[in-house]
């Protein structure tokens, strides 16, 4: 798993509760807590190898059932979002399934390869002992500071239960309804809330339409508006003026960034979608401008946390959007598996404007993205008005995903990829208007085809595939995998 090197802009680390357990005797455990407080050590700096989380150590170890409890509900009181249990003796494993039974969490189990200390047999107890009730649990048997496998799994076990524990009771925001006739991205409220513990708010695209009149009419959005105009213009490589691009339709765009980002604000959303085909795309503006910068980590007024905005009213699309960015911290998007260059042996991704501008150079300054970034007139399919904004997706490594339903339930497609570098003109041979990534995968057209269940794909960069397969054994979705 990819373990990035600081964290990423605005992302709240994951606090990781770190319970220790020993033996029920308390003459025993006198001469075994040295042993368990050198590997809550070791647990609490392989913990904070990884940027993206934070140790909260427990103030006491466990040694009875009622120091079991006490600790659970004191890590409950912290917020934990995820757990590991040092368990690096024979820790009578009901103190353990107390704790993990109260916190809600899955649990990661862990002890030294220590031949003289029984660990491995503490945590293969405590381990099965939850099994048999249906708490999610895992291992690691010896030191993560000095395997990377173990670092590896402890990093990705942690990311993995953080996003379960994000994502239950967060808001999605359905900004109008299905697009297209595309049921791939169609989805139900209740099946949302019972698997996820996701809410789905529906808003209707008029609001938007609303919002902007109304703030073509008051100075102090008018200001807001000229200033992003400016601040966009002033760092694209190349803008157009003409026909559907004319300033007043991209500021127009811009007005409709600021209806979403103030409903986003307002309602307290946690990721959204938006339809646009076919009424703003057809009569109004598209959301490209909207779904760039809402997923970029920056816009006119500064740096901000990526902000998951799926168009096409793809709500399948946005979860697997969420999910990626929660185990990363880093942008998502969103574009078509358009197709297949033979002699590269890339697919061919892109869609009107659901990448943001981040992936252009993959820099934390703006500019240096944003150079690489065109405002082009949207394309003549679309009555409406409003620019796309094209570029070809920096190379490097990635990880490519898409949460789907097969019989109605939920399956995982991951792969490792790359985006491979074309130059700019390669994109005429879809549409040069749209930005694109072209990707390779360990796959051909042939034997991705019959295992890929929707036209839409996401990217993170990195390999988080370990982090996403836990997050969906935790959820209990089945993972397709590519090697």
């Amino acid at each position: 798993m990819t373990i990035t090197a600081a964290v990423p802009p605005g992302f709240a680390k994951y606090s990781v509760g770190l319970l220790s357990f020993s033996d029920g005797r308390m003459r025993v455990h006198l001469t075994l807590q040295d042993s368990v407080r050198n590997h809550a050590a070791v647990l609490a700096e392989a913990i904070a190898r990884d940027p993206l989380l934070e140790a909260v150590p427990a103030t006491e170890i466990a040694y009875s059932a009622q120091m079991a409890r006490r600790t659970a509900l004191e890590m409950r009181g912290k917020n934990v979002e995820a757990a590991i249990f040092n368990i690096p003796v024979f820790a009578f494993p009901n103190f353990s399934l107390i704790a993990a039974r109260l916190l809600g969490l899955p649990v990661l189990l862990s002890s030294p390869k220590d031949g003289t200390l029984p660990g491995l047999g503490g945590i293969l107890a405590a381990h099965g002992g939850m099994r048999q009730v249906g708490i999610r649990s895992n291992k690691i048997w010896g030191n993560p500071l000095a395997e990377p496998k173990l670092q590896s799994s402890l990093s990705a076990y942690c990311r993995a239960a953080g996003a379960v524990s994000r994502l239950n009771g967060s808001v999605y925001g359905l900004v109008g309804g299905r697009s297209i006739g595309m049921n791939t991205g169609a989805v139900s409220a209740q099946d949302w809330m019972r698997q996820f513990g996701v809410d789905v708010e529906h808003i209707d695209q008029l609001e938007l339409v609303r919002r902007a009149a109304a703030a073509r009419a008051d100075a102090s959005a008018a200001e807001e508006v000229e200033r992003a105009y400016a601040w966009l213009t002033g760092r694209v490589g190349r803008f157009s003026t003409e026909g559907k691009a004319a300033p007043e339709n991209v500021k127009e765009q811009i007005r409709h960034y600021i209806a979403i980002r103030d409903l986003i604000a307002e309602r307290g959303l946690d990721f959204v979608s938006l339809k646009c085909h076919y009424e703003l795309s057809e009569y109004f503006v598209t959301g490209c401008l909207s779904a760039m910068l809402l997923n970029d980590p920056y816009d006119w007024n500064g740096p901000k946390p990526p902000f998951v905005m799926s168009c096409e009213a793809d709500s399948d699309g946005a979860l697997t959007m969420q999910v990626l960015k929660l185990v990363s911290g880093y942008p998502s998007l969103l574009f078509d598996v358009r197709g297949y260059d033979f002699t590269g042996q890339v697919f061919v991704c892109c869609n009107c404007g659901a990448q943001p501008s981040w992936y252009a150079a993959r820099s934390e300054v703006p500019e240096e993205n944003l150079v690489e970034v065109s405002l082009e007139p949207v394309i003549p399919k679309y009555g409406g008005g409003g620019a796309h904004f094209p570029y070809v997706c920096r190379e490097g490594e990635i990880t490519v995903a898409r949460l789907s339903r097969v019989d109605g339930r939920y399956r995982m497609f991951l792969a490792r990829g790359e985006f491979v570098d074309y130059p700019r003109e390669k994109m005429a041979e879809t549409c040069a208007a749209w930005p694109h990534g072209y990707v390779r995968m360990n796959i051909s057209p042939e034997e991705l085809i019959p295992v890929f269940n929707t036209n839409h794909a996401h990217v993170i960069p990195g390999d988080h595939r370990e982090a996403l397969a836990m997050w969906c054994e935790f959820m209990g979705i089945p993972v397709d995998s590519v090697e």
